[in-house]
């Protein structure tokens, strides 16, 4: 027993002893794969390091002052290098943390980085998660970027950075989670989030929580429910796709995966969440408006046109613009402070701009605009689209079309002109019935609103001239029709009117159809330019970026196009100076500085509902309109005329781009001659072409010479002479070179002698001397006007000849 208890122990003690080995074996191998790994791991950290560190660096390099700095402006520089403004691309205002709600930081947390306030910038658990998730499902389904993360690549553009760099996602997301823990160390976790809900995207075109709050639900941040918040974070994946204005199904499914977030962390109860995930999307846009004005978001519009939406959203762009920083803010200026003194007038019966209030809609208060071009490329000085853009973003310059009255006449005496008309022809200004043009749908006598005044009167036997000087409706209406109105109406589209191709109507001819601004000052320019309408207007001459390149500069795109002969155009030019020294702008010409060159012409609406002044000098041509942009056509006021509201405007801008654009006399074509004339007859003058005048209080009598120095084409004079003073021989009476256009019986006309006194005495009781009018230095001694006025009677063969009309034949009929 004693040696089977001994083998037995030995037994045990050797299998105890293998034991032992196999369990050291164990550990020692244990230890060595500690060991392995530990070297591994080492390796692994160094190989780590080295390769991060670049990446790392790169990170450190980041100036996080500028993390806020939510975008770089771009600079709007006038013609003289001048700051004018400022363009911000994004929709956005910024806002601080406390006054975002609790319930969507909630709803962000939740769907977004739900360990935020316990990580360090990275989620350490998120990476393994979603490397875990994605490698499960063999494509990226899960990403991992914390908020800090996103703030990052946001901020610093670290994706554009990347794609410049042809470097992937991992470089990129390594310089991103280096960068998001140099933040995390720098600023709280609320700094954080203030920064983060300012910058980034909501989608339709709206960023920052503000925006966004307003632009989908029309209400601040802090007055955002549960639901509008899941909603607003649901977007940030997916900005466009994911916006409710774009896709209500795909937001309504984004917002839903938000709040079952929100039930996971307990921010809602379950049953809370399953009933707010039955209501539909509801939006209700009030986005914000940008207080800027039309001519930004016009620059703003051309940039974006001319380098893309994303190029414009890089910023820090120099724009240099045609703009006159001088004369567009005296233009702004004028016209705001003309408006208000319209509607100060005591008949003046419609909404005042001192009592819009935004929630009234559209505003109905008075309108107005201006344009400004250079007349030799049509680069734009000054651009006034609209009373305030806050209130209505419609660009009257850009968009606006209306009715141009009396300033559509110039167009009829040009189509005349060039039918070889003459500026003398005599026109018959006489009362005219309505019923032959029909405006406004009323039997009666066409108004004469075009004189600008409140008592007209007609004249009978007028010259064209004056029918344009004092912008008499009758006789331009009579003129036009005699030229045919479809004749009148292709002059005008030569001019670019872009007139619908309708049946022509005789109210046409007193401007009834719409005309935009640019339209009319392009056309005006034609006639300092000798007959040429200038290129179409632009702003922008050049684009500069950050960097110093020039990424686009003007090239005038049409060449000038000539609408009439040089010839024509002087010779309107000269009549519509003639309108503005003497006809309806007379009352302005007074504060205008001084300019041999400047013309220009008022234009008023047979309904008083819109006012016009268009003019210019060499260099520039100006419109300004005043009206009202919606509503039925109602008058501004009773006899509101265009020289009273808006030729003040004209007057103030015009003085503005003198200090530049000071304009030079315009010369007269060759072919183009002066030629002295009776303003009475249209005819040659003659020694008797004066006008008798006697005050019938006093008996004391006046003398007025009616010889003018008028412009004629060459060979298109006038070969009579006065028929209207003085005895005239038959061989000169009614000789006119117009063709068919006018028509005068020859007569002998005398001024009225009358009586000087009651008893007659003296050698001459009558007063039937009659002064020579003739310049001083074209004056010879009376005996040799004597021989020169003999001799011509002899030359003429004509001894005061009594002009007798041949009797009709004499018919006898029988009974």
């Amino acid at each position: 027993m004693g040696k089977k208890r001994s083998s037995l122990e030995k037994i045990r003690s050797g299998t105890g002893s293998k034991r032992r080995k196999r369990r050291f074996f164990k550990l020692k191998a244990l230890l060595y794969l500690l060991v392995l790994g530990g070297v591994v791991c080492g390796i692994g950290y160094v190989v780590f390091q080295a390769k991060t560190q670049p990446f790392k660096d790169r990170a450190e390099t980041y100036d996080l002052s500028k993390i806020d700095d939510v975008e770089v402006k771009s600079l709007i520089l006038d013609r003289k290098g001048r700051e004018i403004g400022r363009i911000f691309v994004e929709n956005r205002d910024k806002i601080s943390i406390k006054e975002v709600p609790q319930t969507m930081i909630n709803a962000l947390v939740a769907g977004e980085d739900q360990r935020f306030f316990e990580h360090d910038g990275v989620d350490r658990v998120g990476v393994i998660r979603a490397v875990y998730l994605n490698l499960r499902a063999r494509r990226q389904t899960q990403g991992a970027s914390t908020l800090t993360q996103q703030l990052a690549r946001n901020a610093f553009h670290l994706k554009e950075e990347a794609n410049k760099r042809g470097e992937g996602g991992l470089e990129r997301k390594a310089v991103e989670a280096f960068l998001a823990m140099r933040i995390e160390q720098d600023y709280s976790k609320p700094e954080i989030l203030e920064f983060y809900l300012n910058r980034i995207p909501f989608g339709s075109g709206f960023y920052g929580i503000r925006s966004a709050a307003l632009g989908y639900f029309g209400k601040e941040p802090r007055d955002l429910t549960t639901l509008e918040c899941a909603s607003l974070v649901g977007c940030i994946k997916n900005p466009t796709r994911i916006s409710p204005i774009n896709n209500l199904e795909e937001n309504k499914k984004a917002r839903n995966q938000v709040l079952r977030r929100m039930v996971a962390e307990g921010f809602i109860s379950a049953s809370e969440g399953e009933q707010l995930q039955q209501e539909a999307v509801v939006v209700n846009a009030k986005p914000i408006r940008r207080g800027t004005s039309h001519l930004y978001e016009r620059i703003a519009s051309a940039v974006r046109e001319r380098l893309g939406e994303d190029a414009l959203t890089e910023g820090g762009f120099q724009i240099h613009t045609s703009i006159d920083r001088d004369v567009q803010r005296a233009m702004e200026v004028g016209l705001l402070r003309q408006l208000n003194a319209i509607e100060a007038n005591e008949q003046y019966a419609h909404p005042h701009y001192a009592d819009y209030h935004k929630d009234d809609g559209k505003p109905t208060y008075l309108q107005g605009a201006g344009l400004m071009i250079d007349n030799s490329n049509g680069a734009v000085l000054a651009y006034v689209g609209g009373r305030n853009f806050t209130h209505n973003q419609y660009d009257f310059v850009q968009s606006g079309r209306k009715p141009i009255g009396t300033a559509f006449f110039p167009f009829i005496y040009t189509a005349a002109l060039e039918k070889k008309w003459s500026i003398s022809t005599r026109l018959i200004d006489r009362p005219m019935d309505n019923r032959a043009v029909m405006v406004d749908g009323r039997e009666g006598i066409l108004g004469e609103w075009g004189m600008e005044t409140l008592t007209p009167d007609y004249e009978g036997d007028i010259s064209m001239r004056r029918a344009l000087d004092v912008s008499k409706i009758a006789a331009s209406v009579r003129l036009g029709k005699k030229l045919g109105l479809e004749s009148v109406m292709d002059m005008a589209r030569q001019y670019g009117f872009r007139f619908p191709e309708t049946k022509l109507l005789a109210r046409m001819l007193v401007g009834t159809s719409d005309v935009s601004l640019p339209e009319l000052v392009r056309a005006y320019a034609s006639f300092p330019n000798g007959g040429t309408i200038p290129p179409s207007a632009y702003f922008i001459d050049r684009i500069v970026d950050s960097k110093g390149s020039t990424r686009y500069e003007v090239a005038i795109e049409n060449e000038a196009k000539r609408v009439t002969s040089e010839e024509t155009a002087f010779l309107m030019h000269t009549m519509l100076q003639s309108a503005l020294r003497n006809g309806t702008g007379t009352d302005g010409v007074s504060a205008l500085a001084d300019d041999a060159s400047i013309a220009g012409k008022t234009g008023t609406t047979y309904d008083f509902a819109d006012n016009w002044f268009v003019g210019y000098n060499s260099n520039v041509t100006c419109g300004v309109w005043a009206g009202f942009l919606h509503g039925s056509r109602n008058a501004i006021y009773p006899g509101a005329f265009s020289r009273e509201t808006v030729m003040p405007v004209w007057v103030e801008s015009m003085n503005a781009a003198n200090q530049e654009f000071a304009g030079e006399l315009i010369q007269a074509p060759e072919r183009v001659v002066g030629l002295e004339i009776c303003k009475d007859s249209g005819l040659r003058k003659t020694r008797y072409c004066q006008q008798h005048s006697r005050d019938v209080v006093t008996g004391a009598e006046s003398y007025a010479a009616t010889i003018v120095n008028e412009y004629f084409i060459k060979g298109g004079g006038p070969t009579g002479y006065c028929d209207v003073h003085g005895v005239v021989d038959p061989a000169l009476s009614g000789v006119h070179d117009f063709g068919s256009h006018t028509s005068r019986v020859a007569q002998s006309s005398t001024i009225p002698i009358r009586p000087k006194q009651p008893l007659l005495l003296g050698n001459d009781p009558y007063g039937s001397e009659q002064p020579d009018f003739a310049p001083k230095d074209k004056r010879s001694s009376r005996r040799d006007q004597e021989v020169m006025d003999f001799d011509q009677l002899d030359q003429e063969d004509g001894d005061a000849a009594i002009l007798l009309e041949r009797p009709q034949r004499i018919q006898i009929h029988e009974e």
